[in-house]
């Protein structure tokens, strides 16, 4: 190859096809988070996800796979959510979705029903917890609290939990594991009005402080989890490698990417 030849990118890596899968239950958890179950031979390959793994639900418009004879369809829209639960052996997945108003995944969760038709595709990501962690602060608003369960549940016997949920108002309280006892610190935004991240920033920078080799697990709006990130390296003297985060959300957002861990 000459110089003035520039090398052609590397192909990009085919994904996988999202697979079918049908609603088996819907149960509504507090009046504003649903918990929808999949089934069905689609999850035949899912993995075992590792806590606050990530998974694409996809929300097709008309039939997929496209009818022969259509090529090259662009995949459907899709919204990222946290596999809570998957129980291979019964061939169960459970999601949980925020009615949040208006939106392309919380609409369809406010009318889903046994046998509607459903697309997905992953798990990926998550934490991997450090061994012989013992002492984790969770620090989470709605959006991760189908995550912190998940965080919650993987901790080794014995580890101290300070968690720090901000959510909607006190009806969306709900256990974080219904086999793990846990007792968060909720931080409610109304009837006060607070803006998205604020409450947990003020409940953070009022935390005693932790002991020595404590991991943080920061999941919550992107530009609050920043702020929680920068404060804690700078002020409080955290190291970099116990402090785990991640933007879920962003205001104006509607499909936020998801692989933003705050490094920028």
């Amino acid at each position: 190859m000459s110089m003035n030849e520039v090398a052609a990118p590397p192909p990009k890596k085919k994904r996988p096809p999202p697979k079918p899968v049908a609603v088996a239950s819907v149960e509504r958890v507090t009046p504003g988070v649903v918990r929808v179950a999949f089934t069905g031979e689609g999850l035949a390959g899912f993995a075992q996800a590792k806590p606050g793994a990530h998974m694409k639900l996809f929300f097709p418009p008309g039939p997929w796979p496209p009818p022969e004879g259509v090529e090259n369809a662009p995949r459907p829209p899709s919204r990222t959510y946290t596999p809570r639960r998957f129980d291979a052996a019964r061939s169960l997945l459970e999601v949980e979705f925020a009615l949040h108003g208006a939106g392309l995944a919380s609409d369809w969760a406010a009318r889903a029903k046994p046998g509607d038709s459903m697309l997905v595709a992953g798990p990926g990501g998550g934490y991997s917890i450090p061994e012989g962690v013992t002492n984790i602060v969770i620090v989470v608003d709605d959006t991760a609290l189908p995550a912190a369960g998940m965080i919650v549940e993987a901790l080794p016997a014995g580890c101290g939990v300070v968690a720090l949920c901000e959510i909607e108002n006190a009806a969306e309280e709900r256990p974080l594991s219904p086999n793990v006892n846990c007792s968060p610190r909720w931080l409610p935004r109304m009837p006060a009005g607070a803006r998205a991240g604020s409450l947990l920033e003020a409940a953070v920078a009022d935390l005693p402080a932790q002991p020595e080799g404590t991991q943080w697990w920061i999941v919550c709006e992107a530009g609050a989890m920043r702020r929680i990130r920068d404060f804690l390296a700078t002020q409080r003297g955290v190291e970099r490698a116990c402090l785990h985060t991640r933007g879920y959300w962003k205001p104006g957002d509607l499909n936020y990417p998801d692989h933003d861990y705050g490094n920028d």
